[in-house]
């Protein structure tokens, strides 16, 4: 179960941390991902600002979280997971913020809502969609499992294990950011 916990340690620090860099490294892209968060019409335009803000620092915060979490976990003396606190808190926090985002998107698809997903640097070429809800879903269900096998294993895994377990994390974090260039890849080659 260790390996587990490592791998959604290792997803959760790649998704929120290339969701939060893709959002703030220009003012052209924080325009653009609070423009696509109003286009939902989830908060009230007044409350945009101070809810892109907020969301995009919970994702900053649980990425440096997860990261200090899988660190520790990589550098302790015993090879044994960082503290169960510390990785069942950064576990659940991300799962909290992943909740939040996909009942978000819940919300807009079931209002008819066609705003555009800009969340990883899609460019928001990709309105909102069962994709994205699936995604998210996902996302969550492996941050919960990942929390649930915190306390179920004692030993650590060996240094081979606990990397190829950091390596899946990071491979299925990329699947999961890059979904919608994907999905377009493969939607327009299967036309």
């Amino acid at each position: 179960m260790a390996e587990l916990v490592i791998a959604a340690l290792m997803t959760a620090v790649v998704t929120y941390g290339m969701s939060a860099t893709t959002k703030l490294r220009s003012g052209q892209a924080y325009r653009a991902y609070s423009a696509g968060l109003a286009a939902t019409a989830l908060v009230s335009r007044r409350l945009t600002g101070p809810v892109a803000a907020a969301l995009a620092s919970a994702e900053a915060a649980v990425a440096g979280l997860c990261a200090a979490a899988l660190t520790m976990t990589f550098w302790s003396r015993q090879g044994a997971l960082a503290g169960p606190a510390l990785t069942v808190a950064a576990l659940a926090a991300a799962a909290a913020l992943t909740a939040v985002l996909t009942a978000g998107v819940a919300v807009a698809l079931r209002r008819g809502v066609a705003a555009p997903c800009a969340c990883f640097g899609s460019g928001g070429r990709a309105p909102l969609s069962g994709v994205h809800l699936t995604r998210n879903a996902c996302l969550l269900a492996v941050l919960v499992a990942g929390a649930a096998g915190t306390g179920i294993e004692r030993w650590p895994p060996g240094p081979a294990a606990a990397v190829l377990a950091a390596a899946a994390g990071g491979v299925s974090a990329l699947l999961l950011t890059r979904l919608d260039d994907l999905t377009a890849l493969f939607g327009t080659a299967a036309r």
